[in-house]
């Protein structure tokens, strides 16, 4: 499952998409977190990031909109960036379930 975020974990409640994303992992599905848009914060945040690593989910974040809001240096270490052709990538070959969580 790919779970896209949108939002700022500043204004949400990614609790709960974090336990949907846990429970899915424990039940042995691939599980896969991508930030995007203002949701690129939550990809410097340990509370937000370790919990996924913990789980063996991976997270990702996309370059261009942490380049857009100077979040490069503040990235977790784990947190894998990508770009445009990557995400599509994730999309359309890696994953069959995708999740776009706009709280």
């Amino acid at each position: 499952m790919l779970i896209i975020l949108s939002k700022s974990p500043l204004t949400g409640n990614y609790c709960s998409i974090l336990e949907i994303a846990k429970k899915t992992a424990e039940n042995g599905e691939k599980t896969t977190v991508l930030y995007i848009q203002d949701a690129c914060i939550a990809a410097t945040m340990n509370e937000y990031c370790d919990k996924l690593f913990e789980n063996k989910i991976d997270v990702y974040s996309l370059k261009a909109d942490c380049e857009a809001r100077g979040l490069m240096d503040k990235l977790r270490p784990r947190v894998k960036v990508i770009d445009y052709k990557q995400w599509v990538k994730l999309v359309m070959m890696t994953h069959d379930k995708i999740v776009s969580w706009t709280i």
